[in-house]
């Protein structure tokens, strides 16, 4: 496998040229067999059927019977073709490639920046603690990578020949030297970014040399946006992430209580150390996904489908089905246009398009837990906005809540009666003051307000083009503006 890209004139390491794209999906394809090809392209929908010519054209030439039949492809059909090529034929280069077109596509680190961080990797003494340098090597840019320029006639030919002759035998490169001759500055960005975080793996390094070159290396990275963040734990060790600077939620979940229809449930502390709840009453009325989340941080539906399915002993399409009703009761037990309109229009734009990719929206989300309610604390101070509307949890610990604002966020009900209100500085401040503590705990928070709903028909459950425009749009944008393609 090629690991290097090559670099633009501006500095920053190039997104994959489309005709290379074009050729690394061809070249996976080429290695199937000339009489399965057209059946093959035929299951990953290159072409409708398969005639009775087109097994001879493929025995004639694998790579033109390939090259004729996607050399029309735009962007985006290549990048979901090479979707569907990933998910039966596993290849490193096209993997890399996918990578860079799709979440690196728009965020990128310059050849300056990476430079600036090797340059921090030589303050350490050994780059990969005690682990193999050779094998870390190969980890990061594949063995055969490392075997380019292999030859039996010239001895240090390859990559890894010499970074055992200079950096390993007899040291005369620094790691920054050594590192740049295996394509550090040129290497796609998902294998630059899984080298440092390697490098502060627990299994590298841990406790205060692991937490000092992770600051190290995220300082460097935050000229070009990004950062060193813990995003999980594994065996109560921290693990780093390579994120957006800035964005992120610190800590790992501990319990999500969801899907709310109803009363607030009582909760007790199992272990409280651990923080383990038990919901001692009105359990019935929400749901409680206590699984540990994926590294890369993102609550997919298919992790909470598969859940579901196996709380209830059903199948996969079954518990889909059910989940989805499940979620749709707490929605319509709301009775706001809103969150219908935006729990409705985001599965059914987006469920069949992304597949198992699909990120959970989950509604009736308890943020916070005060086992008191408003009445019962009477002028005593409380717990603000404890269950919100909508949450999306996206990779690198990206939280998203969205909340649609009914006249009761930000007014009162008129004491004369007639169904008036009357706006209330003290709620406005509330949620405002709510609002900036969820944004510098790092949520991305927006708000609807009620009034873009007016054509959503609760009575029939039937949502209008207006609203439907609107929440399409939004969704676009956003899942746009996170890469989720």
């Amino acid at each position: 496998m090629e690991a290097s890209l090559m670099a633009s004139s501006s500095g920053k390491v190039a997104v994959v040229p489309l005709e290379t794209f074009r050729q690394l999906i061809t070249d996976v394809l080429y290695n199937i067999k000339s009489y399965k090809l057209p059946q093959a392209c035929k299951r990953l929908g290159i072409q409708d059927s398969v005639g009775p010519d087109d097994a001879t054209e493929a025995h004639a030439s694998k790579r033109t019977y390939i090259s004729l039949r996607i050399a029309d492809y735009d962007r985006e059909a290549l990048v979901e073709l090479a979707r569907k090529v990933l998910d039966e034929y596993p290849s490193d280069a096209l993997a890399d490639a996918f990578a860079e077109m799709t979440q690196h596509g728009q965020h990128r680190v310059s050849q300056l920046v990476r430079r600036d961080v090797l340059k921090v990797l030589n303050r350490v003494d050994l780059l990969f603690g005690g682990l193999s340098v050779i094998e870390s090597l190969e980890e990061v840019f594949t063995a055969e990578h490392l075997r380019v320029g292999e030859s039996m006639w010239v001895d240090n030919a390859s990559v890894g020949a010499q970074v055992l002759q200079h950096y390993v035998r007899n040291p005369d490169w620094s790691h920054e030297e050594m590192l740049i001759e295996c394509g550090a500055l040129t290497c796609s960005q998902v294998r630059f970014f899984a080298l440092l975080e390697k490098l502060v793996h627990p299994m590298t390094r841990r406790d205060d040399e692991q937490a000092e070159l992770a600051a190290a290396i995220g300082d460097a990275l935050k000229r070009d946006g990004f950062t060193l963040k813990q995003t999980s734990v594994e065996s109560q060790y921290p693990i780093f992430s390579v994120v957006r600077a800035h964005a992120g939620v610190a800590g790992t979940m501990k319990n999500l209580i969801f899907a709310s229809t109803g009363e607030k449930p009582e909760l007790v502390f199992r272990d409280a150390l651990n923080n383990d709840v038990e919901i001692t009453k009105h359990a019935d009325k929400v749901l409680v996904y206590d699984q540990p989340l994926p590294n890369s941080g993102m609550l997919l539906w298919s992790d909470l489908r598969d859940w579901y399915a196996k709380m209830q002993g059903v199948d996969g399409v079954q518990g889909a089905k059910m989940l989805y009703a499940r979620l749709r009761q707490s929605v319509t037990a709301a009775k706001s246009p809103g969150e219908f309109a935006i729990f409705h229009g985001y599965y059914d734009r987006f469920s069949k398009a992304l597949g198992d990719r699909l990120p959970a929206l989950i509604p009736q989300v308890y943020l916070h837990y005060d086992p008191y309610t408003r009445r019962a604390r009477g002028d005593e101070k409380y717990l603000a906005r404890q269950r919100m509307d909508f949450l999306l949890m996206l990779e690198r610990s990206v939280r998203i809540v969205i909340e649609i604002d009914g006249s009761h966020h930000y007014a009162m009900k008129d004491s004369g009666g007639q169904g008036r209100y009357i706006a209330s500085p003290r709620l406005y401040a509330e949620m405002a003051a709510e609002d900036r503590r969820l944004r510098l705990a790092d949520y991305e928070v927006y708000r609807f307000g009620g009034h873009e709903f007016l054509d959503v028909d609760l009575e029939n459950w039937k949502v209008g083009p207006v609203a439907q425009r609107r929440v399409a749009e939004f969704f676009d944008r956003l899942l746009a503006k996170h890469e989720i393609q």
